[in-house]
């Protein structure tokens, strides 16, 4: 997270230097989310398990990203976000695949602990064939990096390293006068066997009067949705690990403060 707020801080001094040639908005605040869905594992053969993702509780993660756009023609613009998603559970099935338990694995309950973190970095390049003072429409490629830990008590537990390519389209409508705006992105791939899909919608304030610097507000709602099927995917590959097919969907409101120039 320090690294990220470096980063930040350094094209803050960018866009001071050079506000002629860079046209920055970058913002920071709370997604408070609900977990929905399961992360289902097979261990040697036998024995299944079933995280339902449904019983975790709300959660509070914060966010950050910045988005750059110049004047250069060709070279495509590019905007950064981070989210770190992280929850637990206390509700998960287990079960026998066949009558015959591993008799190393000893399970004695159907209740057990389980965690998972998704700390995520997307770094975008974008084109705005559209752009006009009260419309702006960008297209462009997400390169999604994600590092998630997942473990469910001493039964199983995983670590994975994934980068996903994802198409970018982001829509923004500015009502004139007011300074509010709407806008909406999407992020989304599919390979047939396994899905991602990135989707938020917000309403911001922006306040345009406060010269060189504007401040201002904003206010959403995001889903998230990762689904794979273990080594299934070609495009995707496992998010969790090979013999983990996940279904992980994360959503609700968010909100932070913002700043453009």
């Amino acid at each position: 997270m320090q690294n990220v707020i470096t980063i930040l801080l350094i094209a803050l001094l960018s866009v001071t230097l050079s506000a002629d040639l860079l046209k920055v908005n970058m913002g920071a605040g709370i997604w408070q989310h609900t977990t929905s869905g399961s992360i289902t594992s097979t261990l040697n053969q036998t024995l299944y398990f079933k995280d339902k993702l449904s019983t975790h509780e709300s959660t509070q993660n914060g966010y950050i990203y910045i988005n750059i756009k110049h004047t250069v023609p060709i070279i495509p613009n590019v905007r950064f976000e981070y989210v770190n998603l992280s929850t637990s559970s206390t509700n998960t099935e287990l079960g026998a695949k066949s009558r015959f338990i591993p008799m190393n694995l000893s399970v004695t309950t159907n209740t057990v602990n389980s965690s998972l973190e998704i700390k995520q970095y997307d770094a975008i390049l974008f084109y705005s064939p559209l752009e006009y003072e009260v419309l702006t429409i960008d297209v462009g490629l997400d390169m999604k990096y994600l590092l998630t830990d997942y473990e469910l008590d001493s039964i199983a537990s995983s670590s994975e390293q994934s980068v996903i390519p994802l198409v970018y389209v982001r829509g923004r409508v500015e009502i004139p006068k007011i300074d509010i705006g709407i806008e909406t992105d999407v992020k989304y791939i599919t390979d047939g066997s396994s899905m991602v899909y990135d989707l938020s919608l917000k309403v911001n304030y922006t306040m345009t009067f406060i010269p060189v610097v504007h401040p201002g507000i904003e206010l959403g709602y995001r889903v998230e949705q990762f689904t794979s099927k273990g080594d299934e995917s070609t495009l995707i590959g496992p998010i969790l690990s090979s013999k983990t097919d996940s279904d992980i969907g994360f959503s609700g409101f968010y909100g932070g403060l913002t700043v453009s120039f």
